[in-house]
């Protein structure tokens, strides 16, 4: 896929860092670090694989619904 293609289908609010830590092997089952939402900012530390899956599919349903239901009474 040429890369202009790529930068179109991929775009950054679903852009995540994952930063493993010293000895983390997926294939061991020894998943642990951080995760961060680029486009939030919104992070958190992960010790599983279930809990990095989980976050990567919190965060933009999170944002998601944090759209459709509008700024909040704080911010009005």
């Amino acid at each position: 896929m040429p890369a202009d293609e790529t930068r179109n289908t991929l775009p950054a609010e679903w852009a995540f860092v994952v930063h493993l830590r010293p000895g983390a092997l997926a294939e061991d089952g020894r998943m642990v670090g951080r995760v961060e939402h680029v486009a939030s900012g919104r992070s958190v530390l992960f010790g599983s694989l279930p809990e990095l899956v989980a976050f990567l599919g919190r965060v933009p349903r999170n944002l998601r619904e944090d759209v459709e239901q509008g700024p909040s009474k704080e911010a009005r």
